[in-house]
């Protein structure tokens, strides 16, 4: 690993920490204000990691004006978990704003993800529940979910995210998902 690359670790780690120490990390144009003296290289780092955070936390409007900027991460089931743990109202989450790359995405760590939506689907009031219904819907329309689901249908949580219909598209189509 190059010299430069441990700098803007560090650099971004200490970026991080002091603007959720005062927390300025709420208002994207008071981050972008601190970062403009910052080094190209460590700017764009710092905003892939932002984008990453804001999801994370279903900050929509922020990670909006992060993504028109033209920033990307890799999405992970864990930033959907994270971020489902954090929608606590029928207005647009992230979850649902990317819709398309929640249901197409891939990843190698479905179990704890999953385990951990389901309980707090499960153990939250009628109210959250309703909420949470049309996003539990969207997380069960991506294909390596539903086949995961379809492998562990003994646990009770997996069971939770199996789509049917889905499950009978790749039984026809994909059967190497399912095997």
């Amino acid at each position: 690993m190059s010299d430069r690359l441990h700098e803007i670790i560090a650099e971004v780690s200490m970026i991080h920490k002091t603007l959720l120490e005062n927390k300025k990390i709420d208002d994207v144009d008071s981050v972008l204000e601190y970062l403009e003296d910052c080094d190209g290289d460590i700017k764009e780092h710092y905003l892939k990691l932002l984008l990453q955070y804001y999801f994370q936390q279903n900050s929509v409007v922020n990670f909006k004006e992060v993504l028109l900027l033209g920033y990307q991460f890799d999405l992970r089931m864990e930033d959907i978990q994270s971020a489902f743990l954090n929608i606590n109202s029928n207005e647009e989450n992230v979850i649902e704003l990317l819709e398309d790359n929640v249901v197409f995405f891939k990843d190698t760590n479905y179990e704890e993800p999953l385990l951990v939506m389901y309980e707090q689907y499960k153990n939250g009031s009628d109210e959250l529940k309703v909420i949470l219904e049309e996003t539990i819907e969207l997380i069960k329309r991506n294909r390596y979910v539903c086949a995961y689901a379809y492998k562990n249908k003994d646990k009770e949580f997996a069971r939770f995210f199996l789509n049917e219909d889905l499950l009978e598209s790749l039984q026809r189509d994909l059967p190497y998902l399912l095997k």
